[in-house]
């Protein structure tokens, strides 16, 4: 009786977390690829780390961090 019980709680406990997976009970429904969601980033929060500006990373930064990205200065050599 007593692995019976034991049986039945480790059941009862896969099934859950089964469920859990199956039908995504928990998550946020958030949607983050969603870029029209995405608000404005403020000047403060896209300000380029110095780390970043160091290996010359400014443009992917900025990228990953959900910021506008700089404009970029036209050559008049031509």
């Amino acid at each position: 009786m007593k692995n019976l019980k034991k049986l039945f709680t480790v059941s009862i406990l896969t099934l859950s977390f089964a469920s859990f997976a199956l039908f995504g009970i928990g998550e946020d429904k958030k949607d983050t690829d969603n870029k029209e969601a995405v608000t404005e980033k403020t000047a403060e929060e896209c300000k380029i780390p110095a780390f970043a500006k160091a290996i010359g990373h400014e443009d992917l930064w900025l990228e990953h961090n959900g910021c506008p990205p700089r404009e970029k200065k036209q050559e008049s050599d031509q």
